[in-house]
């Protein structure tokens, strides 16, 4: 089968929040974040903390929230000259032939080449490791049978599909 799609700018910020929040060590972050601005909020209520402190924190984790929910998916964003080209896809049993408008050579990859396979609302994301995917936007399939055939052949290739 066969697909061509241009990414939506919205859309991939949205998939990049998506893969840095369900990271391992965004998770622990985050939560340390709440932790500390628990205790903090805690501690001035009963008066062991002063405003200044209690300001500061709450500076702090709200410039970090922005950093992890803005700056990081923005900037991978605009490095990644991938979201900003027409795709063209062709898939089968034997994997992904992939390319773009501003490529000569189009990249044979294998289904072996990917580790796991998450679908959201939007996109699949084809990872070849924890780091490294591939987006495939839902909206790029022209019928829901296309993308139940999509679907089928990686639910057949990956048994940690979710």
């Amino acid at each position: 089968m066969h697909l061509e799609f241009n990414y939506d700018k919205g859309e991939v910020l949205h998939a990049l929040r998506y893969h840095f929040m369900r990271r391992g060590e965004i998770k622990v972050f985050r939560n340390t974040l709440i932790i500390l601005l628990l205790a903090t909020l805690t501690g001035y209520f009963f008066r062991v903390v002063t405003t200044g402190a209690l300001t500061g924190i709450v500076i702090m984790t709200l410039v970090l929230g922005w950093v992890f929910w803005y700056l990081l998916p923005i900037s991978i964003y605009h490095k990644a000259a991938t979201f900003k080209d027409s795709i063209y896809l062709k898939y089968s049993d034997e994997g992904l032939l992939i390319s773009t408008r501003g490529s000569d050579h189009p990249r044979n990859i294998s289904w072996s080449n990917f580790s796991r396979v998450v679908e959201t609302e939007k996109f699949f994301f084809l990872y070849r490791d924890k780091k490294t995917f591939f987006l495939i936007p839902t909206s790029a399939f022209q019928s829901e049978e296309a993308y139940r055939s999509f679907a089928g052949i990686l639910k057949a290739k990956f048994s940690n599909y979710r």
